[in-house]
């Protein structure tokens, strides 16, 4: 049940694999792995630290909107860390232990499980050229979500729109779907019940279409995040839409 996006063909499915080569300090801002996918890292040279917030609970300084579609975060890895590690070190301690933040250090040669949904951030260590190779994949413990996503969120959907033999947005569920029923149609059985149910991740919740004086309550709630924030004030600002909002900076 491992990689069922494979069921879509190498040139069809979404972008999923890549090799990641930077400097010490270098690294990528906090972000979701993309199509609710969950995604294994390996370091081939050079060692990572890795922070990673809940599904649910957005690492200081970051500031989603409700719908998830836009994000407002630190311009770069460094300013994250300059001005909300102390906002950090607190959550470490949050009474609700399901609210704290995990960390690690990744050495070459292991491996890491990152689960879909989960915010995390990395920073490359070591002197030289930091190396490693990560894959997102679709299994069957996050089919369900992955098939929600593809349902509600299709404006998020990334990894395919800039090639023109990949399937795109529109098409991806029905495709997706077809796939299964005919190759694992137990899986998919099992998965788009689940799926009708809700969410299984408190990653992504369904969009708000309520209007609130001619327009939507989403942007109500997101205009008021950025203005209790006082984004708009601060020069290290980084506005992104959910398709690109993995970015690599550098301290």
């Amino acid at each position: 049940g491992h990689d069922l996006f494979s069921l879509l063909g190498e040139s069809g499915r979404p972008d999923y694999r890549w090799i990641i080569i930077g400097p010490k300090r270098s690294g990528s801002n906090f972000h979701i792995d993309p199509n609710a996918t969950h995604a294994w890292n390996v370091p081939i040279k050079g060692r990572k630290r890795w922070i990673f917030y809940p599904p649910g609970v957005n690492p200081p300084g970051v500031y989603p909107s409700q719908s998830g579609d836009d994000v407002i975060m630190p311009i770069s890895l460094g300013e994250w860390f300059l001005s909300h590690w102390d906002d950090h070190v607190k959550q470490r301690s949050h009474p609700d232990k399901s609210k704290r933040p995990l960390e690690c250090t990744v050495n070459p040669g292991d491996i890491l499980f990152v689960p879909h949904g989960w915010w995390h951030c990395v920073l490359n260590l070591d002197d030289g050229m930091n190396i490693a190779l990560t894959k997102n994949y679709v299994s069957r413990s996050n089919l369900s979500d992955v098939l929600r996503f593809l349902r509600m969120k299709p404006q998020q959907i990334s990894g395919c729109r800039d090639r023109r033999e990949a399937i795109q947005p529109e098409e991806l569920l029905d495709t997706f779907m077809s796939r299964l029923r005919s190759k694992r149609p137990d899986l998919l059985q099992e998965a788009a019940k689940e799926s009708e149910l809700g969410w299984k991740c408190a990653a992504w919740t369904d969009d708000i279409k309520k209007e609130v004086h001619g327009k939507s309550k989403e942007k109500s709630i997101f205009s008021t995040i950025l203005s209790q924030a006082k984004i708009g004030e601060e020069k290290g600002a980084l506005h992104c839409s959910s398709s690109d909002r993995f970015t690599f900076s550098f301290i």
